[in-house]
């Protein structure tokens, strides 16, 4: 985060001393306003190409983490699957044996 806020600041820094430096330069009215129109035209231009590099960036990123969040949500899936089945087969075994034990008469018990 420090290092995007520096990033921040050096941007907001050169442009505030780029302006006070047109502003303090000996031209007239009109060319100024003419480079001041031209500049913040070019920035604009900057800006906007990067929001788009950006934005592609992004969507590229959400995509891949889409992805991969299908691939780990099935085989989380397969897995507890194959889990329930074999809890299941080790309840029906059990159940089978504690059957047995119960319909086997008495005296085999001993």
């Amino acid at each position: 985060m420090s290092g995007s806020r520096f990033f921040e600041g050096l941007l907001v820094g050169g442009l505030l001393g780029y302006l006070f430096g047109i502003l303090a330069a000996p031209k007239s009215g009109a060319d100024m306003r003419r480079q001041l129109a031209d500049s913040s035209e070019e920035l604009y231009k900057q800006a906007s190409e990067s929001l788009a590099d950006i934005k592609e960036k992004t969507g590229h990123a959400v995509h891949d983490l889409q992805s991969k969040g299908g691939e780990v949500l099935k085989k989380a899936s397969g897995t507890m699957h194959g889990a329930r089945e074999q809890l299941t087969q080790k309840i029906d075994e059990l159940a089978g044996q504690g059957t047995h034990v119960l319909t086997e008469e008495p005296e085999a018990r001993l």
